[in-house]
């Protein structure tokens, strides 16, 4: 039965920002969502409820605003985001006072403020044990948002063509999920690496976007060490950034070729570059734009961009199927075209890809591996 409860203002909050207000505890306690699903001795589903006891996220406080720069849409330096969400924890509990972006020096509003959470402390402490207690060769979060970092490197911006982007290093695309939650999102990843887990996978969405890759809790320049992978599920109807990107990222805005560039077809959806910068940097994606070949787009690409990814696909609407079997795990991602129209066909109508990857699994200590063991139709760009 649903508790009584009453519209009231959250005014105290806890150390992971969990809001105190007891109607708002009841209604939270209510039902509990996270749990562990066991299929035979291959996999435990591990569930958890990212949305209930999360800290408010930046994107949403008006104190980040001055940290968005207007001529990078979806952009938020990396360093920064670091900063921010460990808050009074930050370089070991060492803080700076000020954040250097732009040429300036702009108030660490964190700095006196506990890590954010994704989780809350409960329901981290629960997660933490079922990960470690678990006898299942594969033991996959059900995460209902993205963990792998999809990022531009937008400090490598030619010094002309545009505005200089005011991070010292790299723009994070995907900053109001795990990717903005990157203090205890490290905390589970050490935890696996130090409890020597194997077998683990994230399962999520959200993103409305496919990727396919690694989950490491930092990348170059700084140690890149993947313990686990993540596959995240396109949407199947619902608009994704390539959709938002054909009406609001017009060729005369600032640097718009490295999100979007125009069909080559009038009239047809753009070309979502985001992609190829997400895997390959903001160099390929402008010479693309310049009409280069493969040879030379691959030439301008930077390795350090993406190592935790092999696909993504922020325009990509379909499903992805996981088999579990004793010595592997198996991903499937298809992909259907843009759902503007309904396919009446048996079959479900025409397909833009299908790929599929299969990891054996690894021992502990070990980086997990991917492989691309089939492939139908055309991949997108940067894959």
């Amino acid at each position: 039965m649903a508790p009584a409860v009453k519209n009231a203002p959250i005014q105290a909050f806890d150390d992971h920002g969990l809001g105190l207000q007891p109607d708002n505890l009841a209604a939270i306690n209510s039902l509990t969502t996270y749990r562990t699903l066991k299929f035979g001795r291959n996999v435990d589903l591990i569930v958890t409820d990212n949305r209930s006891y999360r800290s408010q996220d930046l994107a949403n406080r008006p104190e980040t605003k001055p940290f968005l720069p207007k001529d990078f849409p979806l952009m938020v330096p990396e360093e920064v985001l670091d900063i921010l969400d460990a808050g009074a924890a930050y370089n070991h509990g060492q803080p700076p006072p000020h954040i250097a972006f732009g040429g300036r020096q702009v108030a660490n509003f964190r700095k006196n403020e506990p890590a954010q959470s994704m989780l809350g402390a409960a329901q981290k402490a629960w997660f933490l044990k079922q990960l470690s207690g678990s006898t299942a060769i594969w033991k996959l979060w059900g995460n209902s948002v993205g963990a792998t970092d999809a990022r531009a490197d937008l400090h490598n911006l030619p010094a002309v063509g545009g505005p200089k982007w005011p991070g010292a290093g790299y723009g994070v695309i995907s900053n109001d999920d795990w990717g903005g939650y990157r203090h205890e999102r490290a905390q589970i990843l050490d935890h696996i690496r130090d409890q020597q887990i194997t077998g683990f996978v994230s399962l999520a969405g959200d993103r409305h976007s496919f990727y396919a890759g690694w989950l490491a809790k930092s990348l170059p320049p700084k140690s890149y060490e993947p313990v686990g992978l993540e596959f995240v599920t396109g949407s199947i109807s619902a608009p994704g950034l390539a959709e938002a990107f054909d009406h609001s990222m017009m060729p005369d805005k600032p640097w718009a070729a490295i999100y979007r560039q125009p069909a080559a077809t009038p009239g047809k959806p753009g070309l979502a570059t985001i992609n190829l910068t997400a895997r390959r940097g903001v160099r390929a994606s402008l010479a693309m734009q310049r009409g280069a070949d493969p040879a030379l787009i691959a030439a301008a690409a930077n390795p350090e961009v993406a190592p935790n990814l092999d696909l993504v696909d922020v325009g990509g609407h379909g499903y992805v199927v996981i088999s579990a079997h004793e010595s592997f795990l198996e991903a499937e991602l298809v992909c259907i075209p843009r759902p503007i129209e309904r396919a009446f066909a048996a079959d479900g109508g025409p397909l833009r890809y299908r790929v599929r990857y299969r990891s054996p699994l690894w021992k502990a200590g070990d980086s997990p591996r991917l492989e691309r063991t089939t492939i139908q139709g055309e991949l997108p760009l940067g894959a």
